[in-house]
């Protein structure tokens, strides 16, 4: 067991994975070499090299849709928008396509992406940066959406996530990001998604 933030426990989540799955890339704007604004990924980088951790343009719905062509050719995709508030290019991607792969072959191709977003309020920031646009991801068949409140359920529901055949928008509070801190177990453990 090690103490984390929510944010330490994302990190660990995806450091574990990463280490147990060489299928799991980690992408997105500044998540390589600087960590993530966050930094959610720090270390990725440095431990598994940039093929698989490694910094994009400025293009969320770039990201997304690269995302899912990864996820269909058999990798499992990892990507970072840096707030909730710039996903919105990217919904075309989401909704159109990663949530509807599955019943639209009949259910030979599976999507399993994530999709990180630090989301919400409360941090003194402006517009795009304190969005929370859960709800809007919730009304979309195919799209599961996850949202942890402690570094517990975070480092178990981001594993679940990654594991999950369909694709994963995993909404992380970012103004308890830092704040709240609980023991973790250090191994690999899921939460099942949709657990009440």
């Amino acid at each position: 067991m090690s103490v984390r933030t929510i944010v330490g426990a994302v990190n660990h989540a995806l450091m574990t994975e990463m280490a147990l799955d060489p299928s799991v890339v980690v992408f997105g704007e500044d998540v390589g070499r600087e960590g993530g604004v966050f930094r959610a990924t720090v270390g990725l980088q440095s431990t598994y090299g940039a093929g698989r951790c490694f910094d994009t343009p400025l293009s969320e719905g770039g990201i997304v849709g690269a995302a899912i062509g990864m996820a269909v050719a058999g990798l499992k995709p990892v990507v970072e928008i840096q707030f909730a508030g710039f996903s919105y290019p990217a919904f075309d991607q989401l909704a159109s396509h990663a949530a509807r792969l599955r019943n639209r072959t009949r259910g030979s191709m599976e999507v399993p992406l994530v999709v990180r977003m630090p989301y919400g309020g409360g941090i003194g920031a402006p517009e795009h940066h304190s969005e929370s646009p859960e709800a809007l991801y919730a009304h979309v068949p195919g799209l599961k959406v996850v949202v942890p409140s402690t570094p517990h359920d975070a480092k178990g529901l981001l594993i679940a996530a990654i594991r999950d055949p369909d694709p994963v928008i995993f909404m992380e509070p970012k103004r308890i990001y830092l704040s709240l801190t609980q023991e973790v177990p250090d191994d690999a453990y899921t939460i099942e998604i949709g657990r009440t």
